[in-house]
């Protein structure tokens, strides 16, 4: 069985929300039956403080794909990482697991009107950091950031302005799914994403 891990901050974190809607690795868990999805999430977590439990909490699973979704912490005035150490944390998790390996995701929009500590015009620089970054390793990549801003964004999330409801975990379960569904059907000759 082929293994996921979605490492990241509390977007990524925990199966269920306090209404009991499923998340982001419950939602994948659902639809991709014949992955070991783990998830790696911690609340509150920058890109700094992910890179002391990466190996515990990634590598040790020698995992086939892993997500990696940061960057609402690191953007945030209270435990802020500036845009080039958070790029640098983040070239480190691409060159330890390997480009073809690494899915990653682009922070998400905030609603400024409940978010004091975060905002969208900061935001949309660590966003570009990791379009860069995709592009520059050749990773796969969900533009998470441009798939809400595109749309009716504060719709899906919840009243704090940063965390998901169930709108917002569809749409990003739903990504990641897409995502992963590809990259088996271009893999479906040979064992999937080996280097």
């Amino acid at each position: 069985m082929k293994t996921l891990v979605c490492f990241g901050d509390s977007i990524t974190s925990k199966e269920k929300s306090d209404d009991g809607s499923l998340r982001l690795t419950s939602r994948v868990r659902l639809s991709l039956q014949k992955w070991n999805v783990i998830n790696a999430g911690v609340p509150a977590e920058t890109t700094r403080v992910a890179l002391t439990r990466f190996q515990e909490d990634v590598l040790r699973h020698n995992p086939d794909l892993v997500t990696i979704l940061f960057g609402a912490n690191d953007a945030s005035s209270h435990r802020l990482i500036e845009v080039e150490e958070y790029k640098n944390n983040l070239e480190y998790m691409i060159e330890k697991l390997g480009p073809s390996k690494v899915i990653l995701v682009s922070p998400s929009p905030v609603n400024e009107r409940f978010q004091h500590a975060r905002s969208n015009e900061g935001l949309k620089h660590y966003a570009k950091a990791v379009r860069e970054l995709a592009k520059k390793y050749n990773t796969h990549f969900v533009d998470l950031w441009a798939e809400m801003i595109g749309k009716d964004y504060c719709q899906m999330l919840n009243e704090d302005g940063l965390h998901f409801n169930k709108k917002g975990y569809k749409l990003l379960a739903d990504l990641v799914i897409q995502k992963m569904e590809k990259l088996t059907k271009a893999c479906s000759t040979k064992p999937i994403l080996q280097q």
